[in-house]
């Protein structure tokens, strides 16, 4: 799904997209399957080239219990807000550079910002890297009051994996013991 910027009205322009309307359908079945989805988002422009966007994505994955190894779906509720710049070209002797504290000082309520080329936003391209990146590594399923799974209504441990194997130590012998073999006429 991509979206013309220069044809969006000053007033801005909202979106709502869901399995019914399937304009991402095909884009989202990696991540979500065959789920329903719900992903509202505005679109305003804020000058003669840059554009905000603000929203939020409510959906499901499947996915593995990190625990368990259960089947479960993996309840996802991301809003986002960004600002659409033009991309910027730098020539082959042009330098780019950042300082740090930018991101290291990164509050979950900052807007990122991202370069648009060609003045066309591909949306489908943006809300499927959104849900990708708020499923975790380890997906599992919230506990409930007395601290167990949700989902297998077991306690999970503290230490559930243990390393016990007992590692043999290998004597290092020194580069010169080789000389002791060495026999001379």
């Amino acid at each position: 799904m991509k979206i013309r910027l220069f044809e969006i009205p000053e007033e801005g322009k909202a979106y709502s997209l869901n399995r019914q309307t399937a304009e991402l359908n095909p884009l989202l079945q990696d991540l979500i399957g065959e789920e329903a989805y719900e992903i509202q988002f505005f679109l305003r422009p804020i000058n003669s080239k840059d554009f905000e966007l603000t929203g939020s994505v409510r959906t499901q994955s499947p996915q593995d219990c990190s625990r368990c190894g259960d089947a479960m779906k993996f309840s996802i509720q991301q809003k986002f807000r960004e600002i659409l710049i033009p991309k910027q070209y730098v020539d082959k002797n042009g330098k780019y550079s950042k300082s740090n504290h930018i991101l290291s000082n990164k509050n979950t309520e900052d807007i990122d910002v991202i370069e648009v080329e060609d003045e066309v936003f591909d949306a489908g391209e943006y809300l499927h890297e959104v849900i990708a990146l708020a499923i975790p590594f380890n997906p599992a399923p919230a506990l409930d009051a007395k601290g167990a799974c949700s989902l297998c209504h077991l306690k999970p441990k503290a230490d559930q994996v243990v390393y016990d194997e007992v590692m043999e130590e290998v004597k290092k012998e020194s580069p010169f013991a080789v000389l002791k073999s060495i026999k001379l006429n």
